[in-house]
């Protein structure tokens, strides 16, 4: 299984997934990338250095693999 997916949701949405603990996912639309305001399942996505760590990593992967989706 992959650390990370993405999955389109209705209308302009897409869904990414962190697949290892801690599991968590992020909603954002095309061409936008807010996570703080979508992002679940973390306790702390801010504050905790792992945590943040974790998102960073979501961030590169979704620029190296999906940049089309989420730059303007």
């Amino acid at each position: 299984m992959k650390k990370f997916a993405i999955k389109k949701q209705q209308g302009d949405k897409w869904l990414v997934s962190h697949n290892e603990h801690p599991r968590f996912t992020c909603l954002f639309e095309d061409k936008k990338f807010i996570y703080r305001r979508t992002l679940t399942g973390l306790c702390d996505p801010a504050g905790d250095p792992e945590q943040i760590e974790l998102v960073q990593r979501m961030e590169k992967w979704l620029s190296r693999c999906h940049k089309e989706k989420i730059n303007g």
